[in-house]
């Protein structure tokens, strides 16, 4: 019984010594709990190379981060000293694709939650005993950086290794998701030493919404800055990317040097190697003149949405019902108003740098993600309203001597506010031209983000500044009389429907319930602030007018209110691995990202998407609808937007045989353009 016994025990002994030396088990470190690692062996010989197939994992738990090969402008890569190793030859560590992070303005590689590395070791004699043992430094941050160290202890005995399914496993996985070392003859990378730039041309390759990353000169940073698409003269398709280089020794000095192009789609990678040649930076298709004018252009087709029109109409009825205002009362007015434009397009540019530096989604209108600004704009929108109608007169402290809102009166302060109130209600729309500028304007250095959203703030201010430069214009308005009681029921009723709105997207993140006892005590204020001011027959009337202007808003601005509308279009979540899988099978994808609070995303499924021609053809058996939601904050559609160059919704595309890229739609849909789009991407045609 005692010999059974120590055989058994033998046996034991023999199975769990070849597991662990195979295999560390995990590794963690008592100083820095969120973090810990394992190396282990697949159990597999090369016996044409001496080389054993292994695989480091990493667990980084909550928001920690560790880094790639290169980390960018911040971190340090991973790292292991073998140099207590015995038969080692030497180790080859290969590196899965990185994600990109940003905190506080710096741009680096890495990976979060898990990182897994295909390692492969090489020894000198395979026959023989291994010792392999090193220590691993890791660097991990979230809004601090810890440096760990980790002891890496394996003995490796050729006769008692076997084959580890689960490492085997991790080891394929991992080496799955690492770039293909790729050869690209067309491959182009120039270095500009004037403009202190980068730039690679290469051949398309069918590459779908691509993004790139530079290393190889430990040096130097190279920061991403623009890419885009062009024809050569030989009709060849070519990519572009710029980058901006550094380095903290100076000028970065690059001629003759070989760097790293890695490439990453959404479902391939790939790197590439070539030797950095002298060249001149292409210019970008589009100049930060051009870009200026569309601004201008943009900004003022904003007067005109749906969200700004009763601002502006609330202004010009308040000089409408001050005849004897003097024409320099007027233009100080009006121009007050128009500061109040230029220093909120100023605070939204300044907004939109503190989330580009902390990493956060940036893009036109992001605010209306977040519930308490979308409950603040209700109730100021609801105060103008009824204060509109001269029920009552609200004034902050007397520090501050303020007014929200005037019919009239001599308080620049209030005018400024009001300018800045249409600039807060302008951001849940989209205009034409407003979307490339903002695109620009995001992608761009922090001056010609602001000079851009100066461009938009003027030309969203041209219609002000005219009457200012012009103040004799109010001569030729209407004489006051009867009717501006109905002007002025008309502009806060249209005020008081954007309350309504807004408080219909807080249904986004509280109970409906209680948005309908909101609106209901909103509506009633607005109905006795009626009968004070207009009389109880001007109030009973409006019950009517506004029960048919609610139900039209409602039926305009909320897909839970437009069951008149078709509802059995079948969409899907947006996928982007998805989207390539059904173009290969032949269909034709419609991509819609739309948000909530948009409403011009709204008129687009209004006028268009739900409407024949379109909503016929969306039905059709070939076609694959996905919808993209950013009504609340989404990581995936962030960078989907982005990747495509865009900063906010509505944004359309339809990818199919003939588009795989696919084909962006305007800002704002028509039936000709969707059926083009469509047909030229269809395997149809």
């Amino acid at each position: 019984m005692k010999l059974f016994t120590q055989i058994i025990l033998a046996c034991l002994f023999a199975f769990t010594s070849s597991v662990f030396a195979q295999s560390t088990g995990w590794l963690e470190n008592p100083n820095h709990p969120p973090v810990k690692a394992k190396f282990m062996l697949t159990g597999e010989l090369d016996e044409a190379t001496n080389t054993l197939p292994g695989v480091l994992e990493v667990q980084l738990d909550g928001d920690w981060k560790t880094y790639w090969r290169s980390p960018g402008e911040g971190g340090i890569a991973p790292s292991i000293d073998w140099s207590g190793s015995t038969n080692l030859d030497e180790v080859d560590w290969q590196w899965p694709a990185p994600e990109q992070f940003s905190l506080l303005g710096l741009q680096t590689f890495g990976y979060h939650n898990q990182a897994t590395f295909p390692i492969s070791v090489k020894v000198d004699d395979a026959n023989k005993p291994t010792r392999l043992q090193g220590k691993f430094t890791l660097s991990s941050c979230t809004n601090v950086c810890v440096l760990t160290d980790y002891e890496i202890n394996l003995d490796i005995d050729p006769d008692t290794m076997t084959a580890d399914v689960d490492a085997m496993f991790a080891y394929n996985k991992a080496q799955s998701l690492v770039p293909q070392k790729s050869t690209n003859a067309s491959l182009d990378i120039g270095w500009d030493a004037a403009a202190k730039q980068l730039q690679i041309e290469m051949d398309d390759n069918g590459w779908v919404m691509p993004k790139f990353i530079i290393d190889g000169e430990p040096d130097t940073t190279f920061k991403f800055v623009r890419f885009e698409r062009f024809e050569t003269e030989s009709a060849t398709n070519k990519l572009r990317a710029v980058f901006d280089a550094s380095s903290w020794l100076g000028d970065p000095e690059l001629i003759g040097k070989s760097l790293n192009l890695t490439v990453i789609g959404h479902d391939k990678s790939a790197e590439y190697r070539a030797e950095v040649t002298p060249t001149t930076v292409q210019a970008s298709s589009s100049s930060l003149l051009q870009i200026l004018l569309v601004a201008l252009l943009g900004g003022l087709i904003l007067n005109v949405m749906p969200c700004v029109l009763p601002v502006l109409g609330m202004k010009l009825s308040s000089v409408i019902a001050a005849p004897n205002l003097q024409q320099s009362q007027i233009r100080k007015q009006f121009i007050a108003s128009a500061l109040g434009i230029l220093v909120s397009f100023w605070i939204l540019a300044g907004f939109i740098l503190v989330l580009k530096f902390t990493g956060q989604a940036i893009g036109w209108g992001v605010q209306f993600q977040n519930p308490w600004f979308i409950g603040f704009m209700a109730v100021v929108t609801s105060v103008f309203a009824i204060n509109m109608l001269g029920a009552f007169e609200i004034n902050l402290p007397s520090s501050l001597q303020t007014k929200l809102a005037t019919t009239g009166g001599n308080d620049h302060k209030g005018h400024f506010l009001q300018g800045m109130f249409a600039t807060l209600l302008a951001t849940p729309c989209s205009a034409p031209f407003l979307g490339t500028a903002v695109a620009f304007a995001l992608g761009a250095d922090v001056l010609s983000l602001f000079v851009i959203f100066s461009a938009l703030a003027l030309g969203m201010a041209l219609p002000w500044l005219l009457v200012a430069a012009f103040p004799q214009i109010a001569s030729y308005f209407p004489k006051p009389g009867r009717w501006m009681n109905v002007v002025k029921i008309v502009f806060s009723g249209l005020l008081l429907l954007t309350s309504l709105w807004l408080i219909s997207l807080l249904a986004n993140f509280v109970a409906s319930s209680l948005l309908w006892v909101i609106a209901a005590v909103l509506t009633l204020g607005f109905l006795i602030a009626m009968a004070k001011v207009h009389g109880k027959s001007a109030a009973i009337a409006s019950i009517s007018i506004g029960i048919a202007v609610v139900a039209i808003a409602g039926f305009a601005t909320s897909d839970r209110w437009a069951q008149p509308l078709p509802t059995d279009l079948d969409w899907r979540p947006l996928n982007e691995a998805e989207i390539a899988q059904q173009v290969a099978a032949g269909k034709t994808v419609f991509v819609d990202v739309t948000a909530d609070w948009c409403i011009t995303c709204k008129a687009n499924k209004v006028g268009v998407i739900l409407q024949d021609p379109v909503y016929s053809q969306l039905k059709a058996d070939e076609m694959v609808l996905m919808v993209g939601d950013w009504t609340k904050p989404s990581k995936p559609i962030t960078d989907y937007l982005q990747s495509h160059n865009r900063f906010g919704v509505p944004f359309n595309v339809v990818y199919g045989p003939n588009a795989p890229d696919g084909i962006e739609l305007p800002v704002i849909l028509s039936s000709t353009d969707v059926i083009n789009a469509i047909n030229a991407a269809s395997a149809k045609f």
